[in-house]
């Protein structure tokens, strides 16, 4: 008789448990972690990745090369730096292209005679058309 009601008040605990594990289960909250760390590792391999193009633009430049063989050069060196680089796919290309603009601008933009907010977007314009 002890036994039989024992399982009686045991059983409605065990479905409460089971309903726990389940929400547990369904609203686990560590993927909208893993979604905000992967955003921000993205971020700053697009930086590392503007920052690097930009460096070697603005040295092809000072070396004197005109503003094509720089922009190809520097291109072809990022693409071969950052082509196995984890996450690389994942870089929003408009926002690459403004902050390899906004770069170029601040670091080199006299030589190529470009500058302020206009020279941004004539840059941004010539690397997204050149990339295709």
């Amino acid at each position: 008789m002890f036994m039989k009601s024992f399982l009686l008040l045991l059983q409605p605990k065990r479905f409460i448990l089971h309903i726990m594990l389940a929400a547990i289960l369904i609203v686990n909250p560590y993927p909208l972690f893993a979604i905000q760390e992967n955003s921000d590792q993205i971020q700053v391999l697009t930086q590392k990745v503007s920052k690097d193009f930009s460096k070697k633009f603005c040295n092809g430049i000072g070396f004197g090369l005109s503003q094509e063989s720089a922009f190809t050069f520097a291109l072809k060196e990022n693409e071969q730096a950052f082509i196995k680089k984890k996450g690389i796919k994942n870089i929003n290309q408009d926002d690459l292209a403004t902050m390899i603009a906004t770069n170029i601008i601040e670091g080199c933009g006299g030589p190529i005679n470009l500058s302020g907010q206009d020279g941004i977007k004539e840059f941004k314009s010539y690397y997204i058309g050149s990339k295709k």
